[in-house]
């Protein structure tokens, strides 16, 4: 928008002066000269109503151009209706047009083609910031990325403790940073010379969300700015970010990334707020990823029990009994790995393909009612024990969550690897092999860890430290 309030206005400047010179050799009548002066903001104004700064800022560069030029038409007819000469108007669209709209088309070139343009501003050889590297599906990218070679730092509060990374902490290409994402000190650490950004961390969960709004917005939203301001000012031109599929509230037909949003939860809402945080108002080398993750379950080295499969399966294990409520409700599953590898995936695609995307991050294949995951956990588990299935219905909440996962599947090539027979076994497997301890512990529920770590949260010695200006040397 700045930039193009100034070529507009520039272009004004010239337009005036130009048929001052050569046009008129006199003043220009009052009413050309407000004409004149008028357009830059009529320009702006059109932007915005055909929604160059909003819907259409991750358009392709094509369609920008079109409505740029149906702005600056639009801006022109309604400042011949004020001039008493076109002459100026028509000198002003043929000065302001070109620059306003080749510049959509530069920073719209295949990323090998424009990568000399950005490469200033660009570093691609820094380490990979994980923020919430600890977590359920922190540590799992933690893994994958070193596996591939990266050089990884994690940025993490730690709730949960540092066990899920024990095994990187002397990795040579490991570095642990612990803090929290709004402590700006700490945020600025973490990102200083980083190639990109993997945003993982906040709470997760519409129990835990729940707990403190405020709480809530601040660990959500506020660190998601905060996190994407720092990026920024930083350099680094790659972020990915952790959403969720409960985005869309209920859906009885599978919704793609394009559906209306019907948040159902403050938890749903805190993740399109960070959305918007993230895909509107950045810089236009800014590559930001948005990833709506679907149900997640699976064995972790940071476990949950407070997700329906893991806790069906602990249910089956521990005591032969799985409690079903609201058997008919439909849910998009995803194991963790797969998540982890998702978030790879999207990282080493071009920037180009992934840029002010969105992707639904599941697979189809694992879309399942509450009942038919109950039997696909008895199934499994059934070799361990006897185990018994209670159903009672949900009269407080009857959502269906649908998804399409054809974006990913098609763009990036994505698909399940580990689906739910394989993902249940490995948890009832560990849980036999006692690598848990009783699932029903604090420990492993977000709603309990959030509870105890807003008392610290509300610390005013605490608030004070969080938001305490950087200090310099």
């Amino acid at each position: 928008m700045v930039y193009d309030a100034g070529v507009s206005s520039m272009a004004a400047v010239a337009s005036g002066l130009l048929c001052l010179l050569f046009v008129k050799r006199a003043l220009l009548p009052a009413r050309d000269v407000i004409a004149i002066c008028c357009l830059p903001l009529l320009l702006l104004a059109f932007n915005a109503l055909f929604g160059i700064y909003s819907s259409l800022k991750t358009a392709q560069a094509r369609q920008k151009a079109l409505a740029l030029l149906a702005a600056t038409i639009c801006a022109c007819g309604a400042a011949w209706a004020i001039a008493a000469d076109p002459a100026p108007i028509v000198l002003w669209a043929t000065i302001s047009y070109p620059p306003i709209a080749v510049a959509r088309v530069l920073l719209s070139l295949p990323y090998g083609r424009h990568k000399k343009l950005t490469s200033i501003a660009i570093n691609q050889r820094g380490p990979v910031v994980v923020i919430g590297g600890a977590g359920y599906i922190g540590s799992h990218t933690v893994e994958l990325l070193l596996a591939e070679g990266h050089q990884v730092r994690v940025l993490d509060r730690l709730m949960y403790g540092r066990q899920s990374l024990g095994e990187f902490l002397s990795h040579r290409r490991f570095e642990l940073i612990e803090g929290d994402t709004t402590d700006i000190t700490k945020l600025t650490q973490a990102l200083n010379g980083a190639s990109a950004v993997i945003h993982l961390a906040g709470l997760v969960g519409d129990p835990a969300c729940a707990v403190n709004p405020t709480f809530t917005r601040h660990t959500n939203i506020v660190a998601t700015r905060m996190a994407k301001d720092v990026a920024q000012s930083l350099g680094i031109f790659r972020f990915i970010f952790a959403s969720s599929c409960s985005v869309y509230g209920t859906s009885e037909e599978a919704v793609t990334e394009d559906a209306e949003l019907k948040p159902v939860s403050l938890y749903a809402q805190s993740k399109i707020d960070s959305e918007n945080e993230l895909l509107f108002g950045g810089r236009d080398n800014f590559f930001v990823t948005v990833l709506r993750f679907a149900t997640v379950f699976g064995h972790s080295r940071r476990p949950r029990f407070d997700l329906v499969a893991n806790l069906f399966t602990a249910q089956a294990i521990t005591d032969g009994l799985i409690t079903v409520i609201g058997p008919h409700q439909w849910r998009p599953f995803i194991h963790v790995r797969d998540l982890a590898r998702a978030v790879v995936t999207t990282l080493n695609a071009d920037p180009y393909v992934v840029a002010d995307q969105i992707f639904n991050v599941g697979d189809k294949r694992l879309n399942l009612t509450i009942l038919q995951l109950a039997e696909i956990v008895k199934r499994v588990t059934s070799k361990h024990r006897e185990v018994s299935i209670s159903i009672s219905e949900n009269s407080q909440d009857r959502r269906n969550y649908a998804v399409s996962f054809d974006k990913i599947q098609t763009l990036l090539g994505f698909q399940a690897a580990t689906l739910m027979e394989e993902g249940i076994a490995e948890m009832a497997d560990s849980l036999i092999a006692g690598r848990y301890r009783d699932y029903h512990e604090d420990m492993y529920s977000n709603v309990a860890v959030t509870a105890k770590e807003l008392s610290r949260f509300q610390d005013p010695n605490e608030l004070a430290h969080l938001y305490a200006p950087l200090k310099i040397g």
